[in-house]
């Protein structure tokens, strides 16, 4: 019985596996796929290719390395998803496009790696040209800006420019400056004698005849009106509750130095607090 049993645990193992694309947990994937959900549709591929075991399962190995490059940004795991593809098929027809995938992920990885500098030779190369002619550029710059500033004619025998000058830099045509010329003995002509000006006597005056003597007239006193007011001597004021300097000065018009100095003994300073029933003297 036990060698039945194990007989046909053995047929069962070695039964076919189905095509690859026809495999329930492939289908699963590609639906998931549609539905948005990449994560879970890794890990039915990922049970597709654990389920094959040796068998090639290209198909699984290309879509879960198109996943882990674009979606879970796992590099290391993209690159040997795709290499795993590109060993089965090699002839394929997507075989190109799966290799240029491969060297992205490998650029992706490199540049995850701190303080390393890119694998890719070419794009070294194209990076250091472009600085070198970077560099060249700003040294004519700077030659060209030097002659202008020198007021001179900067030499126009390079290319064209990377970077375009304003109006007010670019170089024009530098016109000698115009240099007076003293004219010769020959060409001067003869100064006119200096004469002086001529001076118009002025007429004598004429004869004035005194004028009366006229009387001063007394000064009249100013009318009322224009007098001012005196002020009122010998005023006080008695401090309420609510009282301050200021508002006894607004009351009876005058400055809280005068009433300060009018009260020396009360206010030493105009700082000192009023007390409620105090008289003060108002100036």
């Amino acid at each position: 019985m036990l060698a039945l049993l194990a007989g046909g645990c053995g047929d069962r193992e070695r039964m076919p596996l189905p095509p690859e694309i026809e495999d329930p947990y492939y289908v699963q994937g590609k639906q998931l796929q549609k539905q948005g959900r990449p994560s879970e549709a890794l890990n039915a591929f990922l049970k597709v290719i654990d389920r094959r075991g040796e068998s090639p399962s290209p198909e699984s190995h290309l879509e879960a390395g198109l996943i882990c490059l674009y979606h879970t940004k796992d590099f290391p795991a993209a690159y040997y998803h795709l290499r795993r593809y590109h060993k089965a098929q090699p002839n394929s027809k997507e075989a190109p496009l799966v290799l240029g995938k491969i060297e992205e992920a490998k650029r992706e990885f490199a540049r995850t790696l701190p303080g390393r500098p890119l694998d890719d030779q070419s794009l070294r190369l194209a990076m250091e040209d472009e600085v070198h002619k970077l560099r060249r550029e700003n040294e004519e710059l700077r030659a060209e800006l030097a002659v202008i500033r020198g007021g001179g004619v900067a030499a126009t025998s390079r290319g064209p420019r990377m970077i375009a000058l304003p109006e007010e830099v670019r170089v024009g045509p530098v016109r000698p400056p115009a240099v007076a010329v003293a004219p010769g003995p020959e060409s001067a002509a003869p100064a006119e004698e200096e004469r002086p000006p001529l001076v118009t006597p002025a007429p004598a005056p004429a004869p004035v005849a005194p004028a009366p003597a006229v009387t001063a007239a007394p000064p009249r006193p100013a009318p009322e009106a224009a007098r001012p007011a005196p002020r009122a001597a010998g005023r006080s004021h008695t401090v309420a509750p609510k009282d301050t300097l200021y508002s006894i000065s607004r009351r009876y018009q005058v400055r809280v130095e005068d009433i300060v100095a009018a009260n020396p003994a009360l206010l030493p300073r105009a700082s000192t607090p009023l007390r409620v029933g105090t008289t003060l003297r108002i100036p």
